[in-house]
């Protein structure tokens, strides 16, 4: 049931392709030569910076890379789960070019998604840095088994993920 008692679920979304202009109020795209890269290893290597990842000053964090390994989901998907990071930007990056989803919200300034800000976006690839405290689902993988690079500060307390029960809504194929 939905916070308004009622059964099903209150919305649906279309998941949209992920553009730099579409994603900018929750983050910013991760793509291979989407900044001018830089000479590396000489010169056999490009570096592609992801990004200057905001510093978390809380006692005890420290910047966390890690590999996440989903499980294939379908569409259409109903979601009633969403996450946000308070204290940290987190990346998010296909390591094989996996197709995946991410629907993300804004915070309502009471430590709530917004779900009038709710969006889908759709990956080929690639991937996203959140904003700190952007509410977010969960890596939806979609076509096979995937692999994805994740990094964020953490300090090994409740406030690394904090995890909130929403109105059930669907993410759909655009």
């Amino acid at each position: 049931m939905n916070e308004n008692n009622e059964k099903g679920p209150w919305r649906t979304l279309t998941a949209v392709a992920a553009t730099p202009a579409l994603f900018r109020r929750y983050g910013h795209l991760v793509a291979a030569g989407g900044a001018d890269p830089i000479p590396a290893n000489a010169g056999t290597a490009r570096r592609h910076d992801i990004t200057a990842f905001e510093t978390d000053t809380r006692t005890g964090s420290r910047l966390i890379a890690s590999l996440f390994e989903t499980a294939p989901q379908a569409l259409p998907l109903t979601v009633r789960l969403m996450e946000r990071h308070a204290f940290s930007q987190q990346a998010i990056v296909a390591m094989q070019g996996e197709s995946f989803i991410l629907a993300v919200a804004l915070d309502d300034g009471q430590g709530r998604p917004d779900l009038g800000t709710l969006r889908a976006f759709a990956f080929a690839g690639g991937g996203a840095v959140y904003g700190r405290g952007v509410w977010h689902t969960p890596i939806i993988g979609l076509g096979g088994a995937g692999r994805f690079f994740v990094q964020s500060w953490q300090a090994g307390t409740m406030e690394d993920c904090e995890e909130r029960i929403v109105a059930p809504f669907v993410i759909g194929a655009g």
